[in-house]
């Protein structure tokens, strides 16, 4: 009887689940970003609401990107209150959870396309938002909202939209993959050697470091490990430029799937960059699979032929996005978010290379560490930039303790426009808010120095970058402790005055 019942159980979750591939993505896409909306709103309120009453002039600025950008580079997303934010997030959670039932799907998708303009581009600002990590979100909910398959009503089992998603997806990969390639043939060095990968964990390990032993371990392994990194950093160009042929074979779009959540999931162990929560579950549009007797052209086909009204926008939305990627607009014009070539970590690196360098570190009181959810992103801006600029004034204003450092001697003409001009060509550049410490400001410059004294091959030397990394480690700790003395002996009458030693704090050297 234990036996029939278990089959009757397995039965009726068998034929409850749908059949149709798109379906089955869309529940799973939407339930994954709507758990993970839930669990991180509270964060992001906080964080918008000290935000938007900072009086920071990056306050008055919205859109996607760090930058920020226009919608499409062409629509201004409005200016929302705190009061506002919450309703426009739980609007959206609403939506991505309503499509998952039977009534009007597609049309609570759409509303959750519009609704991610109002939303995240208030939040351009925060750690986990900030970049790309969430362009995919928008131009999914589009398509899959011109999806007659997931209308009850109509019964089409058709699955083009799936196949747009997979050609969606596939071409920011590959043009993610063709700018790290083709600026190793800018700087006359290869992406995939392990000093790359080596560089931007190092630089991660400043702004996002781990608490965890067990992730620390790991990247002092792979720092003092080259030939590890070497074999990752190749894997990683393999995947990226790999990922073209995905969207035409059901095999390769498993493997590659469940690499990519491997992938990502890497990074944010590795580098505290959280591409996971909102961006990998659009993977899944390659873990579930299409029917195999059918090529790719034959289901877009059948969309052409028999779904036209629906298929011809999502087509052109598509190919505008393969367009860009193709072309890598927003590598040598501007950005046209959330539409992309996705041109990340792109300069081969390492962290003895006379390329400038630039690391900042942040204690974190809104969040807790800068690898959560409701922090500010603690890189971008600083009064070193003359793009990302945040004035010496504006950062006595920040509610955290953060220190900006490095050198800009030996910089590319490309990236001279991203720095002021006082800030460049420095052997060292540092501005903090608050007093440092004589023995922070040493180690330091210390660190500055063996970096910008050393040679290309020090990056295989493990005795050298054991050492680098004890160097670090005891920056982070002199930081740290730092930190804490200013935030203990500034009681509410001393902070009133922070702005009177403005600029003896914040100073460029």
């Amino acid at each position: 009887s234990d036996q029939l019942f278990d089959a009757e159980v397995f039965k009726f979750v068998r034929f409850s689940l749908p059949t149709n591939p798109v379906r089955r993505f869309q529940l799973v896409y939407c339930l994954w970003l709507s758990v993970m909306m839930v669990w991180n709103i509270r964060a992001h309120v906080r964080f918008y609401n000290w935000f938007f009453h900072s009086g920071i002039s990056l306050a008055n600025k919205r859109g996607l990107g760090a930058h920020p950008t226009k919608i499409y580079g062409l629509i201004t997303p409005p200016t929302l209150t705190p009061a506002q934010l919450v309703a426009a997030g739980i609007s959206f959670i609403s939506c991505l959870l309503l499509s998952c039932t039977p009534l009007a799907p597609r049309v609570f998708l759409f509303l959750g396309y519009l609704l991610y303009f109002c939303y995240f581009p208030q939040l351009y600002a925060e750690a986990t938002l900030s970049g790309h990590s969430t362009i995919l979100i928008p131009s999914l909910l589009l398509l899959l909202s011109c999806a007659p398959s997931l209308d009850h009503q109509v019964q089409s089992r058709h699955v083009w939209p799936l196949q747009l998603i997979r050609l969606y997806i596939a071409s920011g990969y590959f043009s993610s993959g063709m700018c790290k390639l083709l600026c190793g043939v800018r700087f006359h060095s290869f992406w995939g050697n392990g000093s790359t990968l080596q560089a931007y964990i190092f630089d991660g390990m400043w702004s996002r470091p781990s608490r965890g032993p067990v992730v620390r371990s790991l990247q002092w392994a792979l720092l003092t490990r080259p030939e590890w990194s070497t074999f990752l950093a190749c894997g990683s160009l393999l995947f990226e430029t790999g990922f073209v042929l995905t969207p035409f074979n059901n095999t390769l779009g498993l493997i590659f799937g469940v690499n990519g959540l491997l992938f990502h999931g890497g990074i944010l162990l590795l580098q505290g960059l959280d591409f996971v929560s909102l961006w990998s579950p659009a993977l899944f549009s390659f873990i579930v699979s299409l029917p195999a007797d059918q090529s790719w052209y034959e289901l877009l086909r059948s969309g052409y032929d028999l779904e036209f009204a629906f298929f011809l926008p999502a087509a052109l939305y598509t190919t505008l996005q393969i367009l860009v990627a193709a072309s890598l607009y927003d590598l040598w014009l501007d950005d046209v978010l959330p539409l992309s070539c996705c041109p990340m970590f792109m300069p081969p690196r390492n962290p003895f290379d006379k390329l400038p360098k630039w690391w900042t570190m942040v204690d974190g009181p809104l969040a807790g560490s800068t690898r959560n959810a409701g922090a500010m992103e603690p890189l971008y801006w600083s009064p070193a930039s003359s793009v990302f600029e945040m004035t010496v004034e504006e950062a006595m204003k920040l509610p955290w303790r953060v220190v900006w450092f490095g050198s800009t001697t030996g910089c590319p003409q490309e990236v001279l426009k991203f720095i002021a001009p006082e800030s460049q060509g420095k052997p060292f550049v540092m501005f903090a808010n608050f007093q440092l410490s004589a023995e922070l400001k040493q180690l330091l410059h210390r660190v500055v120095d063996e970096v910008n004294s050393g040679d290309l091959s020090d990056a295989w030397d493990r005795a050298k970058m054991h050492q680098l990394l004890c160097l670090q480690q005891e920056c982070l700790n002199s930081f740290t402790a730092c930190a804490a003395a200013a935030r203990t002996a500034e009681g509410a009458e001393a902070h009133s005055s922070r702005g009177g030693y403005a600029h003896e704090c914040c100073k460029l050297e």
